[in-house]
């Protein structure tokens, strides 16, 4: 490991310590809602709340057509035309949601018999091309380096929504506020992140053709990314019609903690994408050690994170949902360990996209869709809640075996014991004690969380002297010399 090595895990700290704060805001409001929703509403409410919100997110993937990574590369290699490439990109999504606010416009007509989910679907129409100029503004910002206004207006209007949603939940307003409180949000963003990318002089006039070259472009990436979206929000749409609303209700009440835990692995994940697109361009005899460290780190520190979660998963999900929702805590540590392969998956997608590998990305992805679908309708008809979070284990077990093969095959040989099965088997050994543990007092299960990671540790030899140096190296403060010996 060179002193470049140290300067490209400090660019990508950066990048994702920056991004981590928009997550938390988005991730922590989602899950307050969700919170809202059930102390409210109920676990009947929450299932349809989970159903509803994972078609708004859905379109909102499907009218951004993937252009956020695209923005995101093109504002970053050029940041004085940020709002030349704003004007274009809002005209190509107010375009295309015109076609998904009509189905849901249509599709609230048909649903007359149930008051609170035909509000909500009008709410979701009027919002669609509000929630599509968000995903594009906050894309070019995020290109533009401009987090810190990104973070404050997000924060800002955050907390606006939220607190619109609880006068009016407290008012006894039902399941559409929450829609309605997302639309809010999305609006009040959108208006300030316009204006700041609008109020300076441009001088640099808009391509002519750069709107149709922005759809070209993405529609690659939207494939990707509406298929990885798919894949996380499959099990709010299947389990409803598979084992009813107030199952899949508790299903999605352990789904939101996980999905907040998941902001560290996206944040993460956007941090890595300018270091694996230089690396693609002109490092590639250095690819094979960038695309490992990033999978071991990557599974460390989710599999580190999913480890308290299962500790406290009984706790946590007393203190937010209540009572009513206390057998979610087992599929709540299953889906917490989901994270671990799941981060892995997503760097070594990253690695396949920067190099152009699209179309393997996209198969592999479809492959894990398809079986996800298969193991949660099999899984929780036969065991319920806690089968569909083992199914959605499994279906992300198989996606990091396939993308580690191609990786290693075509993209940069991997010494995959080191960096991929080594961090693997430590986080399942600890995951087991904790399953084990289950029932103990906390006490009890901080120490079997201790003990088993101590020994992963020794076992599996996960942190040799190399890297263990390479770390002191990183925390050392950039510019302050070492004092002589004497």
């Amino acid at each position: 490991m060179t002193p470049a090595s140290v300067g490209v895990a400090r660019g990508i700290l950066r990048n994702a310590s920056a991004l981590f704060l928009v997550g938390l805001f988005a991730k922590g409001a989602g899950l307050i809602v969700a919170i809202l929703v059930a102390r409210f509403l109920g676990p009947g409410a929450m299932g349809l709340y989970a159903a509803l919100f994972s078609v708004a997110v859905l379109i909102e993937t499907f009218i951004s057509l993937g252009m956020s990574d695209s923005l995101v590369r093109d504002v970053a290699a050029n940041p004085s035309r940020a709002a030349p490439m704003f004007r274009p990109a809002l005209k190509l999504v107010a375009l295309v949601s015109i076609v998904p606010a009509a189905g849901l416009a249509i599709a609230a007509w048909f649903a007359d018999q149930h008051d609170a989910a035909r509000a909500s679907l009008l709410i979701l129409a009027v919002g669609t091309p509000i929630s599509g100029a968000f995903v594009v503004a906050q894309a070019i910002l995020q290109g533009a380096e401009r987090v810190l206004a990104l973070t404050w207006v997000t924060f800002l209007a955050r907390i606006a929504s939220l607190a619109v949603l609880f006068l009016a939940f407290f008012e006894g307003a039902g399941i559409e506020a929450a829609f309605g409180s997302r639309v809010l949000f999305h609006f009040l963003s959108i208006a300030a992140f316009a204006w700041l990318l609008l109020k300076a002089r441009v001088e640099d006039p808009e391509q002519p053709h750069y709107t149709r070259e922005l759809a070209t472009r993405s529609i690659p990436f939207a494939a990707h990314k509406a298929i990885r979206e798919t894949g996380l929000r499959l099990p709010s749409l299947l389990l409803p019609s598979a084992i009813g609303l107030a199952a899949a209700g508790l299903f999605d009440s352990a789904n939101r903690i996980r999905s907040t835990v998941a902001m560290t692995m996206s944040a993460s994940i956007v941090g890595l994408m300018p270091a694996l697109a230089r690396n693609a361009a002109g490092e590639a005899q250095g690819s094979g050690p960038l695309i490992g460290f990033s999978v071991k780190y990557m599974c460390l520190a989710m599999a580190m994170v999913a480890s308290l979660v299962a500790l406290l998963s009984k706790e946590l999900v007393l203190l937010l949902f209540g009572g009513s929702f206390a057998s979610a805590a087992l599929p709540l540590q299953l889906l917490a360990w989901t994270q671990a392969l799941n981060g892995m998956s997503a760097v070594l997608q990253q690695s396949m996209l920067a190099r152009g590998a699209v179309g393997p990305a996209i198969r592999n992805s479809a492959i894990a869709l398809a079986l996800q679908g298969g193991l949660l309708v099999a899984l929780s008809l036969t065991h319920g809640v806690p089968g569909a979070a083992l199914g959605v284990l499994l279906s992300s077990a198989v996606a990091v075996a396939m993308d580690l093969d191609y990786v290693n095959r075509r993209v940069a040989a991997l010494a995959l014991g080191r960096f991929a099965i080594a961090p693997i088997a430590a986080s399942a050994l600890v995951a087991c004690a904790l399953y084990a543990a289950n029932g103990t007092a906390l006490w009890v299960r901080v120490l079997v969380a201790l003990g088993s990671w101590a020994v992963a540790m020794a076992l599996f030899r996960i942190l040799p002297r190399e890297e263990l140096r390479f770390m002191r190296q990183l925390a050392r403060i950039p510019g302050r010399k070492r004092k002589p010996n004497p």
